[in-house]
């Protein structure tokens, strides 16, 4: 009787045992469960990105159609704005993440109680300076006195003050004439009814092509200032944050590596998805694009006291303020 007894209590206490293995190893599986569960919501989380229709987004575009943002854990959603009054509009009400932009709207969306960060330089200048065909107009000290086709408190008025006040033009003789809308200003430079205009990179393009003269290009405006991207506080603010900024910045380089190999074979991506003008579709050269790294510290400080100066920011940015870094 005493070795039954004995028996029923060890194989009681077996049968304890092994439940509570089993309850543990079911309780760990519920925890890796979550963590994966956790991991994978990070690894698939959708980033928005407002764009306009332009080339500097074109690694990300590339990403994208190729599945690289995926492999690198994030999925993109890129919103084509048709101006940059939207573009602005969705990123204060929250509905994007982050955006293509120049140096010169960051600056005024956190001002404006909007804070965002530069995660990443993605071109050069975002406009060059041309005139009009029969101007007469050939280098860029010749619009001393001249209104420029531009809009006040953008990149592009920037580029101009920038390139004329190097060339010796004071500051009184650099005119601006107020054309916000690119496609007039476009109409008007090449009807002549302009001397000369500020252009995106498109628009500049297929100006030169129809005989404008160029006067600030690529190369030299790229030394005043570069286009960024953008992502707002509110989303660097988030747990993941760190690892996302990391995955974007993967498939912007593996996108960059793609393009650079052999640039003109995404030619016809471009041309989709910037609309470019029937025009440049084939004449539109692919440029090559630089691997991540933060805008250079001299261009963001110029900008922003050239925005204090000119009454556009009541103070200045710290450099820290406009960039992201990673802890």
């Amino acid at each position: 009787m005493k070795q039954n007894a004995k028996k029923v209590i060890a194989l009681a206490i077996l049968v304890i045992v092994s439940l509570a293995a089993l309850a543990g190893c079911g309780k760990a599986a519920d925890n890796k469960t979550g963590a994966d569960a956790k991991k994978s919501s990070a690894q698939t989380q959708t980033i928005k990105i407002g764009t306009l229709q332009t080339d500097d987004i074109l690694p990300l575009w590339v990403a994208q159609s190729e599945g690289v943002a995926k492999k690198s854990g994030i999925n993109l959603d890129i919103i084509t704005f048709q101006s940059a009054q939207e573009q602005i509009a969705a990123m204060t009400a929250g509905e994007i993440d982050g955006m293509m932009t120049d140096m010169v709207v960051p600056m005024q969306l956190t001002a404006g109680g909007t804070p965002v960060k530069a995660i990443t330089v993605m071109q050069g200048a975002p406009a060059g300076i041309v005139a009009a065909k029969k101007s007469g107009i050939k280098e860029i000290k010749g619009l001393a006195g001249v209104k420029t086709g531009a809009s006040s408190a953008t990149v592009i008025e920037y580029i101009l003050d920038k390139a004329l006040s190097d060339a010796g033009v004071a500051e009184k003789d650099i005119k601006v004439e107020e054309i916000k809308k690119l496609p007039v200003r476009f109409e008007m430079l090449n009807s002549g009814k302009i001397k000369a205009a500020g252009l995106p990179w498109t628009f500049y393009t297929l100006a030169v092509a129809q005989g404008a003269t160029p006067l600030v290009d690529q190369e030299m405006a790229s030394q005043y200032t570069s286009t960024v991207l953008e992502m707002s506080d509110k989303f660097l603010s988030n747990a993941q944050a760190a690892a996302q900024v990391k995955a974007l910045l993967s498939a912007w380089d593996q996108g960059v590596d793609k393009i650079n190999a052999n640039p003109n074979s995404y030619q016809e991506l471009l041309a989709s998805k910037a609309n470019l003008p029937a025009p440049l579709k084939k004449a539109y050269q692919v440029r090559t694009y630089p691997k991540s790294a933060l805008p250079e510290q001299s261009q963001v400080e110029d900008v922003a006291n050239w925005m204090v100066q000119k009454g556009y920011l009541k103070k200045s940015i710290a450099y820290n303020d406009f960039v992201y870094s990673q802890k």
